[in-house]
């Protein structure tokens, strides 16, 4: 089924919203530095595309892309290509376009994050949507990393059949940075993989060693205080814009394992949101009208 707002007629966007029980999902990224071998787009590229691959797993809307999401630090040193606009800009855009998914008959809006930035204002966004009178439910779906370590969680217990994509020397290779605890964040292992799923030409492997992608602990001494910065002072300890060891060996095969395992988990996401029935009434600014829709 044709899940994306966009490819929808005006005519028959009804029906995507009987059989997506009402559930619209907004994939959203943001557009900054990833290292130097990984897009500027890609925290909303790999969003996109997995809230897309798991729309087609569990029905649900997919609407247009987030794209200008939060980017932490001083603009004026801010690496080159990063787009960052105001906070309130964002938050204002977002409203407004809730408001317009609901006035679609879309009750349930979910965020599919991609960019870890977008974390803070879209808490606070949420206790903004529960305190003001709106007449649909919003919550957060986090893009998780599933390589190494997730993925190598899952190849222990049920074998390398889980992963029929890959070679056995992919699974050596993913299996020995699991074990060797190996560190993931930012431009990382996993988003490398996603990318590479469905962009490999946009990956430049050979840039890889020339900025590291480890702390350099700045922050630390008030991290250990207790005194928290914006991000906790990521920006500082990562002034690579690039945070986990080396991706070497990262291909193709493994991306679309990533890319299949995370779409699994976000459709069983999708699928809990459209049957549950208590996230309307708790909002506390519901109206009780449904709009047609049969929740």
């Amino acid at each position: 089924m044709e899940t994306r707002w966009l490819y929808r007629t005006s005519g028959d966007l009804e029906e995507l919203v009987q059989e997506s029980k009402g559930v619209c999902v907004i994939p959203m990224g943001c557009v900054e530095k990833h290292g130097l071998h990984l897009p500027l787009g890609t925290d909303i590229m790999h969003a996109g595309r997995i809230a897309y691959l798991a729309s087609q797993l569990e029905t649900v809307c997919i609407f247009p892309d987030f794209i200008f999401g939060d980017v932490p630090g001083r603009t004026d040193v801010t690496p080159h290509g990063n787009v960052s606009v105001s906070l309130e800009l964002e938050m204002m855009l977002l409203e407004q376009l809730c408001g317009e998914i609901s006035r679609n008959g879309f009750k349930k809006i979910a965020v599919y994050n991609g960019h870890g930035g977008n974390r803070p204002w879209l808490q606070s966004f949420m206790r903004k949507v529960r305190r003001d009178p709106h007449d649909y439910a919003l919550v957060v779906i986090d893009c998780g990393l599933s390589v190494p370590h997730v993925m190598a969680e899952k190849i222990l217990a049920e074998g390398r059949e889980c992963v029929p994509e890959m070679t056995d020397e992919d699974v050596e290779l993913v299996l020995k940075y699991h074990e060797q605890g190996m560190t993931i964040g930012h431009a990382c292992f996993c988003e490398t993989a996603y990318i590479m799923e469905n962009w490999p030409e946009t990956v430049k492997l050979d840039r890889l060693g020339v900025e590291s992608g480890l702390s350099v602990h700045a922050a630390d001494y008030l991290n250990e205080a207790g005194i928290t910065m914006e991000n906790a002072g990521w920006d500082v300890d990562y002034p690579n814009a690039y945070s986990g060891h080396d991706p070497v060996g990262c291909n193709q095969r493994i991306g679309k394992a990533a890319v299949r395992l995370e779409a699994e988990r976000v459709a069983h996401a999708f699928k809990v949101l459209k049957e549950e029935d208590k996230l309307l009434g708790w909002s506390t600014a519901y109206t009780g009208k449904n709009h047609g829709l049969k929740l």
